[in-house]
């Protein structure tokens, strides 16, 4: 973990996110806050993400000058880690790690005066109330939250390097190999509905579509009712 100066570990926050932009100018960065709880974790888009003990809840605060493609980036490292106990975990584009059609991780990154990346993995907590859509890492194997926490830190800290070096495209093979729904037709909702089929991602990280009128990059959006229920 010799990329992150400190980790700061606090039992129940509002969001990490929020309590990571209060104490930003407090801590060298980069640095990582762990929670155990959440009382308003919130996924993309202001989701309402279930955070209650048992799960795996971090943001890292990171000092980047440029980050174009770090969103995808960091599902790597978490998919890396957590296939050593699921092998059948995908990532939905841009960043959801997901079984099947159901979400095991989301990643959320907001950038202001820093890079706040946080991290949410449902490994035994409670998620009686999204199970339809949801799965736990507990459903397949037996593991403590702070052992994952400790390997995607480590596993990051290796790829960082590469990332800050030469950007995205250094992982986006890596990246099409684990994409769900590479081949397949799908919705976006970027504002307004684009339609294609997914060719997969480009050097940055952006999703390219052949659609009827020819090839799009999509830098930013949501795919439209991929989880069951939704």
């Amino acid at each position: 973990m010799e990329f992150f100066k400190s980790i700061v570990y606090m039992y129940e926050v509002s969001s990490t996110m929020d309590v990571a932009k209060n104490l930003s100018n407090f801590f060298e960065i980069p640095f990582a806050i762990r929670a155990s709880v959440q009382s308003a974790g919130r996924g993309q888009y202001g989701r309402k993400w279930s955070s209650s003990l048992g799960g795996l809840f971090f943001t890292e605060v990171l000092d980047l000058k440029n980050i174009l493609g770090f969103s995808t980036f960091l599902s790597i490292p978490i998919i890396r880690v957590l296939r050593e106990y699921v092998p059948e975990i995908k990532v939905k584009w841009p960043n959801d790690i997901v079984v099947g059609r159901k979400k095991l991780a989301g990643i959320l990154v907001e950038k202001s005066n820093y890079v706040f990346a946080g991290v949410g993995i449902n490994i035994s907590n409670d998620i009686s109330e999204v199970e339809s859509i949801s799965v736990r890492l507990s459903d397949f194997s037996t593991v403590e939250p702070e052992q994952i926490f400790i390997e995607i830190l480590e596993m990051q800290s290796i790829l960082m390097p590469i990332f800050l070096e030469s950007g995205f495209e250094s992982f986006s093979e890596e990246y099409n190999k684990n994409l769900i729904f590479l081949g397949e037709k799908i919705k976006v909702d970027v504002g307004h509905i684009i339609e294609g089929t997914v060719i997969g991602v480009g050097k940055n990280g952006e999703l390219i579509l052949k659609t009827i009128d020819g090839v799009k990059e999509v830098y930013s959006g949501s795919v439209v009712n991929f989880y069951q229920n939704s």
